[in-house]
């Protein structure tokens, strides 16, 4: 399995800080042995060709790829739908979702090369001495790739190919971000005219948490009785005074 210090170009697709389904021909998700989707990483990687006439077999990098597919596979190396995972930048041959790569963004006048694998690369500052986090590199900028290429194992009805995995990516300057998503906010949603029986979307309330209530505030303690002085200390009765005669009657 070769290593290949590949030279410095741009990252024009893929994403290098998340895993992704892989999927089929058919656009199904890839189920592994285990019975789980398989994940993978996967970025497109364009190197500037040096003249016009240029093929990608010839340069030191293809060199090392083209001869490790021409050892997995000798008797299909010469095959059209050999997978060398290389893609011409200035073909207006549409691939399999009909799209031209010479109308893609950073394709004409590079070789472009898709690397892809079931882990993420190391990713790096320009000389390899610092880790970057996720987001340092971004579809745009200008990349230097460090990877490894083997020929795959053919199986029935399957394509002859090499592997080209990823091992560390060097960021080696800032470009132009490529888009690599739909702007919604661009392409004109907002005026269509209804057809017959349609009605307008009912916008749906905001999803807030409701507060919690307002703790009750508790009654204060009720004050002490202090019983009257005036009530408690009533004066004890002496004895009854006899109650005087009216004048002017005499005991009988």
């Amino acid at each position: 399995m070769p290593d290949i210090l590949f030279p410095a170009g741009r990252m024009v697709g893929g994403n290098l800080d998340k895993l992704f389904p892989r999927t089929e021909a058919n656009g199904t998700p890839k189920i592994g042995k285990d019975g789980q989707p398989e994940m993978q990483c996967s970025f497109g990687f364009a190197i500037p060709k040096t003249h016009a006439a240029e093929r990608w077999q010839d340069t030191p990098w293809g060199k090392v790829i083209y001869d490790t597919g021409a050892a997995a596979h000798p008797n299909l190396v010469q095959s059209p739908a050999f997978s060398w995972k290389i893609t011409d930048g200035d073909s207006q041959l549409p691939n399999k979702k009909g799209k031209k790569p010479a109308d893609q963004t950073g394709y004409p006048g590079h070789w472009v090369i898709w690397f892809s694998q079931g882990w993420l690369p190391k990713r790096v500052n320009s000389d390899g001495t610092v880790a970057l986090p996720d987001g340092a590199i971004q579809p745009g900028f200008y990349i230097q790739v460090f990877g490894s290429v083997a020929g795959n194992k053919l199986v029935p009805n399957g394509t002859p190919g090499v592997y080209l995995n990823p091992v560390a990516v060097a960021l080696v300057g800032e470009g132009e971000r490529i888009a690599t998503d739909v702007d919604t906010t661009a392409v004109g949603f907002g005026g269509a005219t209804l057809p017959a029986g349609a009605k307008p979307v009912t916008a749906a309330a905001p999803q807030f948490a409701a507060p919690a209530p307002a703790p009750t505030p508790s009654a204060p303690p009720a004050p002490p009785v202090v019983p009257n002085p005036a009530i408690l200390n009533v004066p004890a009765r002496g004895p009854s005074a006899r109650p005087s005669r009216p004048k002017g009657l005499t005991s009988g």
